[in-house]
């Protein structure tokens, strides 16, 4: 009986080890491809988010899309000379926007672009390249960054960092340094809007400290950045098919790959209520015939109320002014009943 048991807990073990997707090299982002993937508003639920181990589902089927986002990969051919002799190891790049310093920098820069390569035990970013009027100018990383560990399995772990340093003498200084506990936690089937995907999830957690000092404006400070990103990774998809960075313990940004029909849509609520249009240009009227009378609370994506009372009007002239309500994603609940809805504003 022993022996009986033994052998279905094997065969158990070896099935669950079958059914695990198989992620390699050739799965993730690919040189000469363009990626689709949407800019999504914060669910309301995001409980599923830390779920992890063997065959999870995550069912995120009820992301609301803010608009498509192109990411092209480029393979170093298509860089300078000067770049691709620097980066010649890289077997791709592409562009990335540079980040607020919140100080104008002293030589304009028309582009940012990012280096990486598939390495023995790692795919890491090797360097980035900004691109001036004057030149080109390749930054190599001191310390290169590791994002996802090769061969690319559950349960693998890596202990990643970086580091590097851009020193313009007299004019700019702009040094990174961070650490990264990167492991692939979980596998199981993702529910997206757009489709089903069986999916390797990657967590990353990191700790980094940037230094700034614009010297022709005599600025400097340094800006310590932690959080936490999780990644989706299907087969032949390239990029995640689903990506959530959370700071602060908030995950504020979400991207996922959308379906050919995805569209910006209002969420779940009751229909009798006829919120809408969602989107709507900020400042315009929401038409909510269906709260006539109601007492409701509108809150933005981290809870703080935009507006507590009763629309304006009655029947089918009930009316809210997004006035001053900002853009983004808004929470309209009904006080009496718990119920809400949401909607996007722009």
């Amino acid at each position: 009986m022993r022996h009986t048991l033994a052998l279905v807990a094997a065969l158990a073990t070896g099935l669950a080890t079958l059914a695990q997707p198989t992620i390699g090299i050739g799965d993730l982002p690919q040189a000469g491809t363009l990626y689709l993937r949407a800019n999504a508003a914060p669910p309301l639920n995001v409980g599923d988010i830390d779920n992890a181990g063997a065959d999870v589902t995550w069912n995120f089927s009820n992301l609301i899309s803010l608009g498509d986002q192109e990411t092209e990969y480029f393979p170093i051919e298509a860089a300078s000379l000067t770049t691709q002799f620097v980066f010649s190891s890289a077997d791709h790049f592409t562009a990335f926007e540079l980040p607020d310093l919140g100080a104008e920098l002293p030589i304009p820069i028309s582009g940012a672009t990012v280096y990486r390569e598939f390495g023995n035990s790692a795919y890491k970013t090797i360097g980035i390249g900004l691109t001036t009027d004057l030149f080109d100018l390749p930054v190599t990383y001191d310390d290169e960054e590791e994002l996802l560990p090769l061969p690319f399995t559950y349960g693998a772990t890596l202990e990643g960092s970086s580091a590097f340093t851009l020193d313009l003498e007299g004019i700019f200084f702009y040094a990174t340094d961070q650490v990264m506990d990167i492991e692939v936690d979980a596998w199981g089937t993702l529910l997206l809007p757009g489709g089903v995907y069986d999916c390797l999830r990657v967590k990353r957690t990191f700790s980094a400290l940037d230094t700034v000092n614009v010297a022709a404006a005599g600025v400097g400070f340094t800006i310590p950045r932690e959080g936490t990103v999780y990644e989706w990774y299907a087969p032949g998809e390239g990029m995640p098919v689903l990506s959530i960075q959370s700071f602060i313990d908030i995950p504020s940004v979400w991207q996922f790959k959308p379906g050919e029909t995805n569209g910006v849509a209002t969420g779940p609520g009751p229909a009798e209520w006829q919120v809408g249009p969602s989107p709507i240009q900020q400042g315009r009227r929401l038409c909510c015939p269906g709260l006539s009378g109601c007492d409701i609370i509108v809150s933005d994506a981290l809870g703080r109320e935009v507006f507590r009372g009763r629309p304006d009007g009655e029947g089918s002239s009930t009316s809210l002014s997004t006035e001053g309500w900002g853009t983004g994603v808004v929470v309209v609940t009904d006080v009496a009943s718990g119920q809400s809805t949401r909607v996007v504003i722009r």
